[in-house]
């Protein structure tokens, strides 16, 4: 597949995509499916619409090829039921909070119409992650503008959620994803080019050790504790969510079935 040379490239990714309830972007493929897919399938099964958008391929990986790359998130937005997966072909590692960036996610945000946005963490060990959330907190804003790269409607979603990355983090709010657990594991997997493989000859990295994956289970079940459930995934805030309905807001119970009275 061709990277993104020129304007008409652009175009067709962005009108590739269809408009979605709750979107998440991220720098690379599987960075989604490691990170708030669950939050993602949740809302699928309760009957919303959700889409990724992933900045690059991952063409400076280490193991795999953007094309494997490309066959993998694709297999993963089938198991998660995605309505849109598109790709903006950045250059892998070199995503900058540029003007240039920030009016293509303001593009990508007035095409996809999402009422909540999902970015990844400020903090971050990967330069380009945090990238993308700093592209994120300023294209938020700047979609809603509406002389601000004239020539799409404006649309401002109602909500920016940074997933809890590798830094350690207290989260705003935690999803609970138990009942979609598995999905998110099966989405996971579909990365098969980048987890551990005894039989592969490729040189290890952070990922592929044989205990990421254990790893990655430990965080969403300890996000899943702190609000008494078996597996969550937490989210900060920068700005703070309306509210006219407190009590039902805190009217789950920790540690209880669903439907089950304490």
């Amino acid at each position: 597949i061709e990277t993104m040379a020129n304007d008409h490239l652009t175009d067709e990714v962005i009108q590739q995509a269809a408009q979605c309830d709750i979107v998440a972007f991220a720098a690379h493929p599987d960075d989604v499916e490691l990170n708030c897919a669950g939050t993602l399938a949740l809302a699928v099964k309760q009957g919303r619409s959700a889409g990724i958008v992933d900045f690059c391929r991952g063409e400076l990986g280490t193991r795999g090829t953007p094309e494997i790359r490309d066959e993998e998130a694709a297999r993963s937005a089938k198991v998660l039921g995605l309505s849109s997966r598109i790709n903006l072909r950045l250059p892998d590692g070199s995503i900058r909070d540029t003007d240039e960036s920030r009016a293509l996610v303001v593009r990508t945000l007035r095409r996809m119409r999402p009422q909540v946005v999902i970015a990844p963490s400020l903090t971050d060990h990967h330069a380009d992650h945090m990238a993308v959330a700093e592209i994120l907190q300023r294209s938020f804003y700047l979609a809603g503008v509406a002389k601000y790269a004239p020539g799409d409607p404006a649309w401002r979603p109602r909500a920016l959620l940074h997933y809890c990355g590798s830094a350690m983090t207290t989260p705003s709010i935690v999803v609970d994803i138990s009942a979609v657990y598995q999905q998110r594991v099966d989405a996971a997997l579909c990365y098969e080019s980048q987890f551990y493989n005894a039989a592969s000859s490729e040189p290890s990295t952070r990922i592929a050790h044989p205990d990421f994956l254990d790893a990655i289970e430990g965080r969403a079940r300890h996000f899943g504790m702190t609000i008494g459930v078996k597996y969550g995934e937490g989210y900060t805030m920068r700005e703070p969510i309306p509210i006219t309905d407190l009590v039902g807001l805190l009217g789950t119970e920790p540690w209880t079935t669903p439907g089950e009275k304490s």
